[in-house]
């Protein structure tokens, strides 16, 4: 938490960690996330073996899918992140559809599951505390939600390691400190695409430029920030499917 505040120049309230164990838990505790596989998975490191196709996952299979490295994308631990994001982006979704935010006894049981799975900051500790911050997301369009990767290159001095990427960095850090809506405009990340017949995110009008000075989009409502293709994300209500790496 103190690195996330340090690079992107804010001060993060609440913060939870969870455990490998907690992961299969909280998807029990949901009934399961529906995830969208475009190539078969296949990864024994993890114990992972999914067909390509639509998958309602829990338990360890899902614990499996969030762990998995050498079965999607490019095997690496960028692809990793971006096919967690399929997961998140439907976990989202099925919290929002499954009727939990407008159930006192679903949401305060879901709370109570998390406080025994993860291990939170004295400000998010008290169970009343993470309902009220659900009942938040009963308000906020799916397409408010967005997961985007922290955009980053290959260090000059060891190339197996990453490090910020400058300028697209600090577009990251601007929408975040000024609390600016952000428009998508790169892909999905390696080990993620969009789901047949999802829509890809906008594109800035021709001749429009990405800036960290945000534009209005109305006399009243909050700014927002068109980030750089190097960018890579979804929102919630973008359908994506996760992809297995290609054995060439």
């Amino acid at each position: 938490m103190l690195t996330i505040e340090k690079l992107m120049g804010i001060t993060i309230p609440y913060a939870a960690s969870i455990t490998f164990n907690g992961v299969a838990s909280m998807a029990d505790a949901v009934g399961g996330v529906t995830v969208c596989v475009a190539s078969p998975i296949k990864d024994p490191f993890v114990g992972l073996d999914l067909p390509a196709g639509s998958h309602t996952i829990s338990g360890t299979t899902a614990l499996a899918f969030l762990r998995s490295r050498h079965g999607v994308g490019d095997g690496s631990d960028l692809g990793r992140i971006s096919n967690q994001q399929v997961y998140l982006s439907a976990l989202v979704r099925t919290v929002r559809s499954g009727g939990v935010l407008t159930d006192p006894v679903k949401l305060y049981g879901l709370a109570e599951a998390a406080a025994k799975n993860m291990q939170l900051s004295d400000s998010l500790s008290p169970v009343v505390t993470m309902v009220s911050i659900a009942l938040a997301l009963k308000t906020i369009p799916l397409q408010n939600i967005a997961m985007i990767q922290y955009p980053v290159g290959s260090s000059p001095l060891y190339p197996n390691r990453v490090v910020p990427s400058s300028y697209a960095d600090q577009q990251v850090a601007t929408a975040l400190q000024q609390d600016l809506r952000v428009q998508l405009t790169g892909k999905t990340g390696r080990g993620a695409e969009l789901a047949p017949g999802a829509t890809a995110p906008a594109t800035p009008a021709p001749g429009s430029t990405v800036t960290a000075t945000p534009t209005p989009t109305s006399s009243s409502g909050p700014a927002s920030i068109a980030l750089p293709s190097t960018v890579q994300g979804q929102s919630a209500d973008q359908q994506t499917c996760s992809k297995g790496v290609v054995v060439r």
